[in-house]
């Protein structure tokens, strides 16, 4: 789907997260890779070429999200990068949440540790880089003030906040969201999972605040 001119959304079947490319050359997150091939040809249709992609940044290290990171890395030839707080998780796979009964899991060594506050930058954007732990020990968010975007992982959905999953740390939970919820107005939602909220979509600004407002 393509959101605007430089951020499309790379969309495949569950357990697949949603996958980001930004201006050609950032990927976010990679799906588990069941569905890798789907998403290549997602890219052919938009004339999109993986090898102009510089940089993979992992919202957190679960099998959705970067199940296939071995894979687009030999593809791609990018660099990776996660937060330190998921770097042994996704170098190892302790964590991660597959299946070890139906699939493998191949991680590997980030090539930059992310901390909170640096700047990850493209062509015509340059994210913060948000801590926002809770979901994952490491999670973040990306927030680009000039455009008001939050790639938002899975703490922050459209229809709600994250995905409170059994091994969250609520408490950090609750606090990356206060955090993200003090970032002011988000124009454009870009969520691990489901529908990502643009200004094509009238519907959407309603929809984030609504979201925002169940954040106590």
């Amino acid at each position: 789907m393509k959101l605007s001119n430089d951020i499309f959304l790379l969309d495949g079947a569950e357990p697949d997260s949603n996958v980001f490319l930004i201006d050609g050359e950032l990927l976010i997150d990679t799906g588990s890779g069941l569905y890798m091939q789907e998403t290549l040809d997602q890219m052919a249709e938009y004339g999109l070429n993986p090898k102009a992609i510089k940089l993979i940044v992992i919202t957190h290290a679960h099998f959705g999200h970067c199940g296939a990171i071995k894979e687009w890395k030999k593809l791609t030839g990018a660099k990776v990068a996660v937060h330190q707080g998921d770097l042994d998780a996704l170098e190892k796979g302790e964590g991660v949440f597959y299946d070890e009964d139906t699939v493998d899991y191949a991680g590997v060594r980030p090539d930059v540790v992310l901390k909170d506050g640096e700047t990850v930058k493209t062509r015509n954007h340059a994210f913060t880089v948000v801590h926002a732990p809770g979901h994952s020990p490491g999670s973040i968010c990306l927030w680009e003030p000039k455009q008001r975007v939050l790639v938002s992982g899975d703490l922050l959905f459209l229809d709600g906040v994250g995905d409170q999953i059994p091994t969250a740390d609520a408490s950090a939970l609750a606090a990356s969201l206060k955090k993200v919820k003090k970032l002011g107005d988000i124009e454009i939602l870009l969520p691990g999972h489901g529908a990502p909220a643009h200004k094509r979509n009238p519907y959407a600004k309603d929809a984030i605040k609504k979201a925002l407002a169940q954040i106590k």
